[in-house]
Protein backbone atom coordinates (compact mmCIF):
# COMPACT_ATOMS: atom_id res chain seq x y z
CA UNK A 1 0.00 0.00 0.00
CA UNK A 2 1.41 3.33 -0.82
CA UNK A 3 0.93 6.44 1.39
CA UNK A 4 -0.30 9.64 -0.42
CA UNK A 5 1.66 12.72 0.50
CA UNK A 6 -1.98 14.38 1.64
CA UNK A 7 -1.96 11.43 4.37
CA UNK A 8 1.47 12.18 5.33
CA UNK A 9 1.09 15.85 6.03
CA UNK A 10 -2.20 15.41 7.63
CA UNK A 11 -0.45 12.44 9.83
CA UNK A 12 2.68 15.18 10.57
CA UNK A 13 0.63 17.91 11.57
CA UNK A 14 -1.41 15.59 14.31
CA UNK A 15 2.03 14.84 15.46
CA UNK A 16 2.86 18.39 15.68
CA UNK A 17 -0.31 19.56 17.72
CA UNK A 18 0.23 16.37 19.60
CA UNK A 19 3.56 17.34 20.79
CA UNK A 20 2.97 20.64 21.07
CA UNK A 21 -0.41 19.92 23.32
CA UNK A 22 2.21 17.66 25.72
CA UNK A 23 4.42 20.66 26.05
CA UNK A 24 2.00 22.73 26.68
CA UNK A 25 0.75 20.87 29.34
CA UNK A 26 4.19 20.06 31.23
CA UNK A 27 4.91 23.71 31.05
CA UNK A 28 1.79 24.50 33.10
CA UNK A 29 2.62 26.40 36.69
CA UNK A 30 2.67 23.90 39.48
CA UNK A 31 1.41 24.99 43.25
CA UNK A 32 4.52 24.98 45.81
CA UNK A 33 3.18 22.48 47.84
CA UNK A 34 5.95 23.86 50.82
CA UNK A 35 4.18 26.72 51.14
CA UNK A 36 2.36 27.82 53.76
CA UNK A 37 -0.95 28.06 52.43
CA UNK A 38 -2.20 25.00 53.96
CA UNK A 39 -1.71 22.45 57.36
CA UNK A 40 0.17 19.15 57.06
CA UNK A 41 -3.29 17.51 57.75
CA UNK A 42 -4.37 19.25 54.39
CA UNK A 43 -1.26 18.38 52.73
CA UNK A 44 -1.92 15.02 51.82
CA UNK A 45 -5.23 15.54 50.00
CA UNK A 46 -3.54 18.49 47.83
CA UNK A 47 -1.06 16.04 46.61
CA UNK A 48 -3.15 13.26 45.02
CA UNK A 49 -5.31 14.76 42.41
CA UNK A 50 -7.70 12.81 41.23
CA UNK A 51 -9.52 10.06 43.01
CA UNK A 52 -10.28 6.57 42.14
CA UNK A 53 -13.78 5.21 42.12
CA UNK A 54 -12.74 2.37 45.16
CA UNK A 55 -11.54 6.08 46.89
CA UNK A 56 -14.71 7.27 46.51
CA UNK A 57 -16.34 4.48 47.94
CA UNK A 58 -13.65 4.08 50.73
CA UNK A 59 -14.72 7.76 51.52
CA UNK A 60 -18.40 7.47 51.55
CA UNK A 61 -17.69 4.45 53.36
CA UNK A 62 -16.57 6.23 56.42
CA UNK A 63 -18.63 9.35 55.98
CA UNK A 64 -21.58 7.06 56.77
CA UNK A 65 -19.49 5.28 59.79
CA UNK A 66 -19.25 8.90 60.98
CA UNK A 67 -22.45 10.24 60.33
CA UNK A 68 -21.36 13.15 58.51
CA UNK A 69 -22.39 14.41 54.59
CA UNK A 70 -20.09 13.03 51.79
CA UNK A 71 -18.65 16.42 50.97
CA UNK A 72 -17.76 17.06 54.43
CA UNK A 73 -15.37 14.01 54.58
CA UNK A 74 -12.74 15.74 52.16
CA UNK A 75 -10.25 13.84 50.00
CA UNK A 76 -7.70 12.87 52.30
CA UNK A 77 -7.63 9.18 51.06
CA UNK A 78 -4.34 8.35 52.47
CA UNK A 79 -5.75 8.76 56.04
CA UNK A 80 -8.67 6.82 55.15
CA UNK A 81 -6.90 4.12 53.63
CA UNK A 82 -4.58 4.06 56.67
CA UNK A 83 -7.67 3.80 58.75
CA UNK A 84 -9.08 1.10 56.70
CA UNK A 85 -5.76 -0.99 56.87
CA UNK A 86 -5.49 -0.91 60.67
CA UNK A 87 -9.74 -0.59 61.75
CA UNK A 88 -10.19 -3.68 64.56
CA UNK A 89 -6.51 -4.84 65.26
CA UNK A 90 -6.60 -5.12 69.14
CA UNK A 91 -4.96 -3.26 71.20
CA UNK A 92 -1.66 -4.21 72.93
CA UNK A 93 0.53 -2.31 75.40
CA UNK A 94 3.81 -1.27 73.89
CA UNK A 95 2.55 -3.03 70.46
CA UNK A 96 3.47 -1.66 67.01
CA UNK A 97 2.15 -4.55 64.82
CA UNK A 98 -1.21 -5.89 63.61
CA UNK A 99 -1.07 -8.43 65.71
CA UNK A 100 -1.49 -5.92 68.73
CA UNK A 101 -0.82 -2.25 68.98
CA UNK A 102 -1.54 0.88 71.66
CA UNK A 103 -2.90 3.88 71.12
CA UNK A 104 0.74 6.57 71.06
CA UNK A 105 1.95 3.42 68.65
CA UNK A 106 -0.75 3.69 66.35
CA UNK A 107 -1.27 8.04 66.21
CA UNK A 108 2.54 7.81 65.46
CA UNK A 109 2.37 4.93 63.01
CA UNK A 110 -0.41 6.93 61.35
CA UNK A 111 1.84 10.42 61.07
CA UNK A 112 4.51 8.61 59.33
CA UNK A 113 2.44 7.01 57.04
CA UNK A 114 -0.07 9.59 56.37
CA UNK A 115 1.98 12.78 56.96
CA UNK A 116 5.23 11.92 56.57
CA UNK A 117 5.99 13.46 60.22
CA UNK A 118 7.89 11.72 62.93
CA UNK A 119 5.92 11.85 65.67
CA UNK A 120 7.51 10.38 69.63
CA UNK A 121 6.79 7.13 70.72
CA UNK A 122 4.64 7.65 73.81
CA UNK A 123 1.65 9.69 74.65
CA UNK A 124 3.67 11.93 77.01
CA UNK A 125 6.03 12.64 74.26
CA UNK A 126 3.42 13.66 72.33
CA UNK A 127 1.54 15.89 73.74
CA UNK A 128 4.89 17.89 74.55
CA UNK A 129 5.06 18.94 70.87
CA UNK A 130 1.16 19.62 70.26
CA UNK A 131 0.26 23.36 70.53
CA UNK A 132 -3.24 23.32 72.28
CA UNK A 133 -6.42 24.71 70.63
CA UNK A 134 -9.96 24.93 71.55
CA UNK A 135 -12.15 21.90 71.19
CA UNK A 136 -14.28 23.97 68.36
CA UNK A 137 -11.06 24.93 66.24
CA UNK A 138 -9.80 20.72 65.84
CA UNK A 139 -8.73 20.35 62.12
CA UNK A 140 -8.51 16.42 60.69
CA UNK A 141 -4.87 15.46 61.93
CA UNK A 142 -5.08 17.48 64.92
CA UNK A 143 -4.08 14.98 67.94
CA UNK A 144 -6.68 14.63 70.75
CA UNK A 145 -5.94 13.55 74.87
CA UNK A 146 -8.00 11.92 76.92
CA UNK A 147 -7.30 11.45 80.92
CA UNK A 148 -7.68 8.06 81.54
CA UNK A 149 -7.91 5.48 84.89
CA UNK A 150 -6.91 8.76 87.16
CA UNK A 151 -4.05 9.59 84.88
CA UNK A 152 -3.71 12.61 83.29
CA UNK A 153 -3.31 12.78 79.19
CA UNK A 154 -2.67 8.95 79.22
CA UNK A 155 -4.83 8.49 75.74
CA UNK A 156 -4.25 9.51 72.54
CA UNK A 157 -6.10 9.81 68.94
CA UNK A 158 -6.34 11.95 65.87
CA UNK A 159 -9.17 14.11 65.25
CA UNK A 160 -11.24 13.43 62.28
CA UNK A 161 -14.52 15.26 61.78
CA UNK A 162 -17.12 16.76 63.45
CA UNK A 163 -15.86 15.26 67.15
CA UNK A 164 -14.81 11.66 65.54
CA UNK A 165 -11.16 10.44 66.28
CA UNK A 166 -9.57 7.54 65.38
CA UNK A 167 -7.66 5.65 68.33
CA UNK A 168 -6.38 2.16 69.24
CA UNK A 169 -9.14 1.73 72.11
CA UNK A 170 -8.13 -0.86 74.74
CA UNK A 171 -11.81 -1.93 75.01
CA UNK A 172 -12.33 -2.66 71.16
CA UNK A 173 -8.78 -2.03 69.25
CA UNK A 174 -8.54 0.39 66.31
CA UNK A 175 -11.86 1.77 65.47
CA UNK A 176 -13.91 5.37 65.47
CA UNK A 177 -14.78 6.90 68.60
CA UNK A 178 -17.31 10.24 69.12
CA UNK A 179 -15.84 12.67 71.42
CA UNK A 180 -19.48 14.04 72.51
CA UNK A 181 -20.32 10.64 73.83
CA UNK A 182 -20.66 11.14 77.56
CA UNK A 183 -17.72 8.87 78.44
CA UNK A 184 -15.36 10.69 75.98
CA UNK A 185 -16.63 14.07 76.46
CA UNK A 186 -15.82 13.54 80.46
CA UNK A 187 -12.23 12.00 79.75
CA UNK A 188 -11.45 14.42 77.19
CA UNK A 189 -8.19 16.14 78.17
CA UNK A 190 -7.02 18.83 75.02
CA UNK A 191 -6.46 18.81 71.17
CA UNK A 192 -4.04 20.59 68.86
CA UNK A 193 -1.77 20.82 66.22
CA UNK A 194 1.60 19.34 65.81
CA UNK A 195 4.60 21.72 66.02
Amino acid sequence: MRLMPEKIKTGHKLILLFTISSFLISCKAKKNLSSDSFSRAEMPAKMYGKLTLKDKYLLAYYAQEMSIDEQEIGTNVQLYRFIDDWFGVPYRIGGLTKQGIDCSGFTQLLYKNVYDFALPRTTSEQKKIVSQKAFTDLKEGDIVFMNYDGKLNSHVGIYLKKGRFVHAASSKGVMISNLYDAWYKSHYSFGGEVR
